[in-house]
């Protein structure tokens, strides 16, 4: 699970953004919340909603989580790599400064399917180059560096967990402009394997990609189903749940290629999936997403999770994060939306406010920071009256 992520000068974030999950100690012990596997002083919210008006930076913040991802799992290629696509906060006094990203997770990279860690993943940016990286991890509760790099030409760091010296032959292959992480992981050092392995399935959890959205090809999609009935059953149920005409989902082949279609009751016709509601649509190829996540205990990361979609769709969405028993594996949700009907869902710890300040840049709050908001009260009605902002103003 994500505990905190820091941003500071990557596009509409201009001083540092801290997204801080972790829930106070003074906070009751609902069902909904989960104990961290590292720290058990700690609980974290499985749903995070991030809400704000138009343009205050939302997706901005799921942005940074997202190059974080990329930079650290992706190969180098020749042309471009995800560093080479870091804009900053294009002022004249913030365009000369670094980039800064700070990700603190739970992982099992050390000792997989064994024990749990805290790690904690630094860089800084300029330039299209990686000015510093770093990766810790916390044994005892204490930071140990596991590697460090700094300013281009400088030697690299390596702790013996790696299982390399900075002598390493397999160095010379890392560029200013990609991750030491990535890099390793090309060369099979095993832990940078793991840790891209695993980074690698959270792409798959995510409708974010550089400069718009993205979603999993309908073609990968009809394959996943082809191969595993009982799940296509479980998708199946969930539409029809959705979209009360529906009774069925079939796959046919059409002039060699695939084609997803549904039987709706009362009709005698198949209707095929780009023939659906928008809704249908965007449930389809956002379920196996979700599902993943669920299987494998990852972080979804889903920009406008109310797309298209009921808001008693979302709550139900929601819900299978919240719930213990269809999220054993600790999975998180990670979204903005739109949608305040989903406030009075929401405890205030899986809340949080993203504004723009007087000064252009983005800022971001929790609702358990707003002073004196009680637990009982409905958080609807809070927002309405403007006592947790994030209100849009019009005229």
């Amino acid at each position: 699970m994500i505990h905190s992520l820091s941003v500071s000068n990557f596009r509409s974030i201009r001083e540092e953004a801290v997204l801080d999950l972790r829930i106070p100690k003074t906070a009751p012990d609902l069902p909904r919340f989960r104990q961290s596997q590292v720290r058990p002083d700690i609980r974290l919210p499985p749903v995070v909603v991030l809400m704000g008006p138009n343009g205050s930076g939302k997706t901005t913040l799921l942005r940074a989580l997202d190059m974080v991802i990329r930079i650290v799992r992706t190969p180098w290629r020749e042309d471009e790599t995800p560093v080479k696509r870091i804009r900053p906060f294009f002022s004249p006094t913030f365009r000369d400064k670094q980039t800064r990203f700070c990700l603190e997770l739970e992982a099992d990279w050390l000792a997989p399917g064994v024990n749990m860690d805290l790690f904690r993943y630094e860089l800084s940016v300029h330039g299209g180059q990686i000015m510093a990286e770093a990766l810790l991890h916390f044994p005892k509760g204490r930071p140990k560096r596991l590697f460090y790099r700094g300013a281009p030409g400088e030697p690299i760091y390596f702790s013996r967990e790696f299982g390399i010296t900075s002598k390493d032959d397999r160095l010379k292959d890392v560029r200013n402009d990609v991750s030491v992480i990535a890099t390793l992981a090309m060369a099979n050092v095993p832990l940078a394997m793991r840790i891209a392995a695993n980074l690698r399935h959270s792409l798959l959890t995510t409708n974010v990609m550089y400069d718009g959205d993205w979603r999993l090809p309908t073609e990968a999609l009809i394959s996943f189903w082809e191969s595993n009935a009982n799940n296509r059953e479980r998708l199946k149920y969930d539409l029809q749940r959705s979209d009360l005409a529906i009774h069925d989902m079939n796959i046919q082949e059409i002039g060699g290629t695939k084609h997803v279609f549904f039987d709706h009751h009362a009709l005698d016709t198949p209707i095929p999936l780009h023939y659906e509601s928008g809704g249908t649509q965007r449930l389809f190829h956002l379920w196996l997403q979700l599902f993943i996540a669920l299987e494998l205990g990852l972080t979804a990361v889903i920009d406008e999770i109310d797309d298209n979609l009921h808001v008693d769709i979302v709550r139900e969405l929601f819900h299978k994060f919240q719930s213990q028993e269809t999220n054993p594996r600790n999975a998180q949700l990670l979204v903005t939306s739109h949608n305040v009907g989903l406030l009075d869902d929401l405890e205030k710890e899986e809340l949080f406010i993203v504004e723009k300040g007087e000064d252009g840049g983005t800022r971001v709050y929790g609702a358990q920071d707003v002073q004196g908001l009680r637990r009982d009260t409905r958080l609807y009605s809070k927002y309405r009256l403007g006592v947790l902002g994030g209100i849009p103003q019009i005229g």
